[in-house]
């Protein structure tokens, strides 16, 4: 299984917090990982390169579309569409690991799966893809591209179809039937960039998801409310 990052070209920040938290475990040399990072709307092609500090399990893609939470996602359809007995956890660069995090995933079973939710309400998209579910997702994933920079809001807030994949999936499993994250604590300036966030907890695969945009369930009518 690879690890997908799933990035953008202003959030330099975060990506390198989460790689920080990657780097600290000794399994992090054991994988091989791709960040895909969109926003370089000027480029004709997708770039692939090793950064400054050649670090050879990790490989950087430049995408030329910003898809928001797809990018990642239409670069493995456009780019690895051939590797079909390939794997990925797919995850966002406005995260961070715990220390069992690499353990966790190691611990999974991919015995005849092809996408795999972290929880059951709202994975955001992360978890993991097989190549073939991508593959077989393509109609829908291309009509996520974004090539227009002027779009990039549209794209994020009209018809954004998040868990597509994996609600269209009927092999589709939920990883240790996992109900919800645990929230840490109230919304503050995470990453001191003027931007308030909160930040969610997956004890199922000792994931920390760092949220901007993020749905509250109101304790006395049940509705989901989305705070940004």
């Amino acid at each position: 299984m690879k690890i997908v990052i799933n990035s953008y070209i202003k959030n330099n920040v975060a990506l390198n917090h989460l790689l920080e938290s990657m780097k600290k475990q000794d399994e992090f040399k054991l994988y091989d990982i791709i960040v895909m990072v969109g926003g370089y709307y000027n480029n004709k092609c997708y770039e692939i390169y090793k950064n400054i500090e050649k670090v050879d399990n990790i490989t950087y893609i430049r995408c030329n579309h910003n898809s928001i939470d797809f990018t990642g996602l239409i670069t493995l359809l456009e780019l690895y569409n051939k590797n079909e007995d390939e794997y990925y956890f797919y995850l966002h660069d406005t995260c961070k690991i715990g220390d069992n995090f690499y353990k966790k995933l190691q611990s999974i079973d991919l015995t005849n799966v092809s996408s795999i939710k972290i929880n059951k309400w709202f994975s955001m998209n992360m978890g993991i893809y097989s190549q073939k579910i991508i593959n077989s997702s393509k109609n829908f994933l291309l009509s996520k591209k974004n090539t227009d920079e002027s779009r990039s809001m549209e794209f994020k807030s009209v018809n954004f179809q998040e868990d597509y994949i994996f609600n269209n999936d009927p092999s589709n499993i939920l990883l240790d039937n996992y109900d919800g994250p645990y929230c840490t604590g109230e919304q503050f300036d995470y990453y001191n960039t003027g931007t308030m966030r909160i930040v969610e907890y997956y004890a199922n695969i000792d994931l920390y998801k760092i949220k901007a945009n993020w749905r509250q369930k109101s304790l006395i009518d049940g509705i989901w409310t989305l705070n940004v």
